[in-house]
């Protein structure tokens, strides 16, 4: 009985060092999506672990860049010491080209949330519906990564005779 009241500690640190993984692919993926989806391939996280880990945390950071997008920008004007430009025309012409549904649907896979966020912003977008669009982006993007982390684990498993 004693050895199992020695080991405790280990397994909390261990519990620990788990949710402190998943927090951080939950921030990651929040400022750039892909490389919350690498971490958790990396890691070997299940479906359900990666999925709700880089979704959830890719909501969060669409809705906070939506809601604090203006005024982080505002804060780098002044740290710069100039006024923020004015948007590229390569984002230009892809807002032209493939309107709000373009730059939701390559906000995750591409863009990264802030980015998105601020072209979606700087075409005046509302910001809910900015919100909902984003929202189904990154839940059909995270479903898509999942599966294909879950899958990819498959087939070396299956390559190297593994159960």
């Amino acid at each position: 009985m004693p050895v199992i009241w020695l080991m405790a500690p280990f397994s909390m640190a261990e519990d620990w060092a788990q949710l402190a993984f998943y927090l951080s692919v939950f921030v990651v993926s929040g400022v750039k999506f892909m490389v919350g989806v690498a971490m958790s391939l990396a890691r070997g996280l299940s479906f359900w672990e990666q999925f709700l880990c880089t979704t959830v945390g890719g909501i969060a950071g669409s809705v906070f860049f939506t809601y604090l997008g203006d005024a982080i920008r505002r804060w780098i004007s002044r740290l710069r010491g100039r006024s923020p430009k004015p948007l590229a025309t390569r984002w230009v012409r892809l807002w032209e080209r493939y309107g709000l549904w373009g730059v939701a649907l390559l906000t995750p896979p591409i863009l990264s949330p802030p980015v998105g966020t601020a072209i979606a912003l700087a075409f005046r977008t509302p910001r809910g519906l900015l919100i909902k669009r984003l929202t189904i982006a990154i839940l059909l993007w995270g479903f898509v990564f999942a599966a294909f982390g879950e899958g990819f684990r498959t087939l070396i498993h299956t390559l190297s005779g593994q159960d």
